[in-house]
Formats: C-alpha cells, structure tokens, sequence
C-alpha cells in the first residue's frame, strides 16, 4: 500500500535517489542523524526549515505550501523518529521490537489514516492521501506505513558502523555500510591502522 500527496499531483511513493541510497523516503527521514557510530546523538538538520527540505529531496511527498514544523510539532516528529528507528533496527537485527516503541509507531499510523483519504487505482492499488489537519507528521507517518507494508522490508539491514537503515537489494552478502563514501571507507581505514598497531606490536 502507499500513499498520495494532497492536490491533483498525488502519486505513489517514489524510491529515494540519495549518495547514501536508502530505498524509501521514510528511512531517509529516520536516517537525520550526522554522528557517527550508534549514538545519534547530533541531527544532521539545523531547523525545522532544513528538516522540511531534507524530506522534500528525499521524495516525500509534501504538500508545496507546508510550513516548517514549529518546536512542539519537531519534538514530536523527532520521538517518531526515534521509536521508529528502534522498531525498524529490531527488524533489521531479526529480533522482536520494544513495546513501547512499537506503539507509538502505531499510534502515529492510526491517528494519520483515521484522518486520511483512501483512493483505490485498478493500477496502482489502495493509496492514502493524507487529511487536511494532519500536517507534517502524518505525511511521515503515512510514508512509514508505506516501507512497513512493502515486500522488500525483509531487505531491510542497519549500517554495521553507524546507526543508518537501509533497503539492500545487493547480490551475495550484500550491502555493510550505508555509502562507501561515509562509513564503508572509514571503517576500511579504521581496520587498516588496527592491524598496523596490532604488526607493530609484535614486530
């Protein structure tokens, strides 16, 4: 199932075109953390300005004139993104997310598809637009609906040196990191200099 943006636009979920390619617009979102390792302590966004353009480039689908979300609404979107990650990093570890966490995630998807205006497309299936009064949050929420209910979710892995998820539709192994350019070179140089200490010691 995905969803529509309001107006005579509306059109399905678009794969995210990202250096860090994650596969869905939703991740993007709960990818805006900069720190690295498994903190994500430091959002990647200055204000609620940036945040709006950083999902805008990442192909969520909102609405042209929607304003940047005020403090209470970015503090509300921040905890959705955090349970989210939580409920989304269980999955990619193969392990049962919290309770806690999964009900807000669920609470979020409730709330955004009870006000939600659902069309039906011989073609393109069951879609959502989202309701005139849900603003920011719902879109966000009605894209996580969007990953959750998509085939590939089984693809979905973590970044093993930082806390980034992504869609991984590589052969073999696959994918480890979330770019080579980020993480994927870092470690690679990290691993590097562990063994020239570990040679020198010994030497």
């Amino acid at each position: 199932m995905a969803f529509d943006p309001p107006g005579p636009d509306a059109g399905r979920i678009q794969t995210v075109r990202s250096g860090e390619d994650t596969g869905h617009p939703f991740l993007d979102f709960v990818n805006t953390v900069s720190d690295d390792g498994k903190t994500r302590a430091q959002n990647s966004f200055a204000d609620g300005a940036e945040l709006l353009s950083l999902l805008r480039t990442a192909g969520m689908p909102i609405p042209a004139d929607e304003t940047p979300p005020s403090r209470g609404q970015m503090a509300s979107l921040m905890s959705l993104r955090e349970a989210a990650h939580a409920v989304l990093g269980a999955m990619a570890a193969k392990r049962r997310p919290g309770r806690e966490e999964a009900l807000m995630l669920e609470s979020a998807i409730k709330s955004a598809t009870a006000d939600a205006t659902l069309t039906l497309d011989r073609v393109s299936g069951a879609s959502f637009r989202p309701g005139p009064l849900g603003g920011l949050h719902d879109v966000v929420a009605l894209s996580a609906l969007d990953l959750l209910t998509r085939a590939d979710l089984t693809r979905l892995k973590e970044c093993k040196r930082c806390t980034r998820l992504f869609l991984d539709h590589g052969r073999g192994p696959g994918r480890r990191w979330c770019a080579m350019s980020r993480c994927g070179n870092r470690a690679k140089a990290e691993s590097f200099r562990a063994r020239k200490r570990a040679g020198d010691a010994t030497g």
